[in-house]
């Protein structure tokens, strides 16, 4: 009896063990192609810049159902216009046309990336509403991004007579004012670079005047200035003015230095004093006249490294006066003013 129990609870033990192998290899139902579309874009932004309307948004990375998205073939622009009356739009998202169609290359990978397109073709006083659809390689369309709105006019005229002064690490821009522009954007680059779309400050300045502060000596910075002129929420940006070249001189001398000594020695009056602790610093020069002489003169050519100098030409029983200069290291070289003048007999 014994023995039939342990086969009844073996046979037991099997038939469960596969009753759930049986079930891991049950599939769930297929999910229909049409259902995996792209996730909505929720970013889509629209701005103006030089005449043109710029939208940017930013790929999805995902499904709608949150799976991967691996086939991501492109994307449609959809456009509804109206008209402007007294700052409102008549007729706005009553049909909605594709206005243009950007397709992503079989290798290309956007996922995640921020997506940029300039569009034309737009007439004073209307209003334009965009919107982004996704589409994959299967032709499936995601939901339309949230809308965006263009309140469009004449853009404003390019700016004229601007003048790019250089300071020490700033550079000064002036320009004429624009009839009927209610802003200024600012642009800046460097050699062999192109404008960036975003201007130099946040929001348009009210000002025909600009100090940018934001730069490196002896760069060379090149600028234009866009016009801008508000029509209802939209800025409208015109072109940009002549470019004009900036670049930043040092033109601030080190202080002069200080602690000056002169002691006869054997050998000639040797010269120490206190080191200067600007941080373009370079050296020193040294100057001397007898007391007769009117005019102080440099006894070297290169700046001294050191807080030292040895002169060596010097006679017994004379009158001498020396004064120290400190020089930095800019290609201008600036110069200091004179330290104080010490004057000292040579005797030993």
């Amino acid at each position: 009896m014994e023995t039939i129990r342990r086969i009844k609870k073996l046979a037991i033990f099997v038939s469960l063990i596969l009753a759930l192998v049986a079930g891991c290899g049950k599939k769930a139902p297929p999910v229909p192609w049409g259902t995996v579309v792209p996730k909505r874009i929720v970013d889509l932004e629209a701005t103006v810049r030089e005449g043109r309307v710029l939208l940017e948004w930013t790929a999805p990375k995902e499904n709608a159902n949150k799976s991967p998205l691996v086939d991501l073939a492109g994307f449609r622009i959809l456009r509804s216009e109206g008209i402007l009356v007294v700052g409102e739009c008549r007729g706005c998202g009553e049909k909605k046309e594709v206005v243009h169609e950007l397709k992503m290359g079989p290798k290309e990978e956007t996922t995640g990336k921020r997506i940029f397109i300039f569009l034309e073709d737009h007439e004073p006083q209307k209003v334009y509403v965009y919107e982004v659809v996704s589409v994959n390689r299967r032709g499936y369309l995601g939901s339309p991004s949230n809308p965006v709105w263009v309140y469009w006019d004449h853009p404003p005229r390019s700016p004229g007579e601007i003048t790019a002064k250089p300071g020490d690490r700033r550079v000064d821009l002036h320009w004429e004012p624009v009839h009927d522009a209610t802003g200024y954007n600012i642009y800046r680059r460097l050699e062999g670079e192109e404008f960036p779309l975003l201007p130099l400050m946040r929001e348009p300045l009210t000002e025909t005047r600009y100090a940018d502060l934001n730069v490196e000596n002896e760069r060379r910075y090149i600028y234009s200035v866009r016009a801008v002129r508000r029509i209802v929420k939209t800025e409208v940006e015109g072109t940009g003015s002549p470019e004009r070249v900036g670049i930043p001189t040092d033109l601030v001398a080190p202080n002069s230095p200080s602690g000056l000594i002169a002691i006869p020695l054997k050998s000639g009056m040797e010269l120490t004093w206190k080191r200067n602790a600007e941080s373009d610093f370079l050296g020193y020069f040294v100057y001397r006249r007898r007391v007769r002489e009117k005019e102080f003169k440099r006894l070297h050519e290169a700046p001294l490294e050191k807080e030292m100098y040895l002169d060596a030409a010097v006679e017994i029983g004379e009158d001498y006066e020396y004064a120290l200069t400190a020089v930095d290291n800019s290609p201008q070289r600036n110069e200091s003013p004179r330290s104080e003048a010490v004057r000292v007999r040579y005797m030993y």
